[in-house]
């Protein structure tokens, strides 16, 4: 387990607009810029989504292999693919979708060049975006799925986040671990973490929560890092909170709230990251660098 804090940060979402956020990048060259920022900032690891030429979020593995390729043209920065590849939001309507399948990701899951981490959503979950008005964006994640998805990913020894959205999705990922499909290891870091996502359907983003599913989880998985993330207003709370528990792994960014911890909105991701470094800072923990983050996550 490590002692220094690896931030991640989501710069895009899958959901936001230049609209709102005048700064957010778009195209993959704007990307890779980004990247290089937010980990000269603090960052060693970037989370992405891609646009298509509409610039609606898309699960296109031919955009994401070019995101990467430029990413790592100018930054050293770990990469992540949100593998649940988002909501989607029609540009000519404005109406949110939840367009993927499962054969959708798993073709993403074979992008070349292939990024580092990949997301794996454990169990069902109904997503939510505090803000947006759409009647439903369900997302199921089978066991075949899973049982397909994850071993591809151990293969080709790229770390795997798997998402929890409530306390259950540990149990599911419990019992998937007693099958073997996570390794002769289990379910530990390097290779594998937790990430728990609160506020965006699921679990609700409260410290009790938090501190309720942070036990949970290392009475079942005591070797495995943990991430934790919170939508909007909550966002800076539940990052806090984290960090004095002794979470090594936060994640920021307008994919989470456009806002910094004083409530005025944030002029880039670079702020937001530097803000998370401030408060990480003012009680004590050190911020890892990518080669740090590499230690800590990627398998050997």
């Amino acid at each position: 387990m490590s002692d220094k804090l690896a931030i991640v940060v989501a710069p895009t979402g899958a959901l936001n607009s230049r609209d709102r956020t005048p700064f957010m990048p778009y195209t993959v060259e704007e990307q890779a810029d980004e990247a290089k920022r937010c980990e000269n900032a603090g960052a060693p690891i970037y989370h992405v989504h891609v646009r298509d030429k509409k610039g609606a979020n898309s699960g296109d593995p031919i955009i994401y292999g070019e995101l990467v390729s430029s990413v790592r043209k100018k930054s050293s920065a770990l990469i992540q693919i949100g593998g649940a590849l988002g909501p989607r939001r029609d540009p000519d309507t404005g109406l949110i979708s939840y367009p993927f399948t499962e054969d959708d990701r798993l073709a993403a899951l074979k992008t070349k060049p292939a990024p580092d981490l990949f997301t794996v959503k454990i169990g069902a979950v109904e997503l939510q975006v505090p803000g947006e008005q759409y009647e439903t964006v369900g997302l199921r994640n089978s066991p075949s799925f899973l049982r397909k998805a994850i071993p591809y990913l151990i293969e080709n020894k790229l770390c795997v986040e798997l998402e929890i959205f409530d306390v259950g999705c540990l149990y599911n990922a419990k019992k998937l671990e007693a099958e073997g499909l996570f390794g002769s290891r289990g379910l530990s870091s390097p290779g594998f973490y937790l990430h728990y996502v609160m506020g965006h359907g699921g679990q609700p983003a409260t410290m009790k929560q938090l501190m309720y599913i942070f036990e949970e989880g290392k009475k079942l998985f005591p070797d495995a890092e943990v991430c934790v993330s919170a939508a909007a207003d909550d966002c800076y709370t539940i990052i806090t909170t984290a960090l004095l528990l002794g979470c090594n792994m936060v994640r920021c960014g307008i994919e989470d709230s456009h806002k910094l911890s004083n409530g005025r909105m944030a002029t880039s991701n670079v702020e937001i990251v530097e803000n998370v470094v401030r408060i990480a800072e003012e009680i004590g923990r050190n911020i890892a660098s990518v080669e740090d983050a590499k230690k800590m996550l990627m398998p050997e």
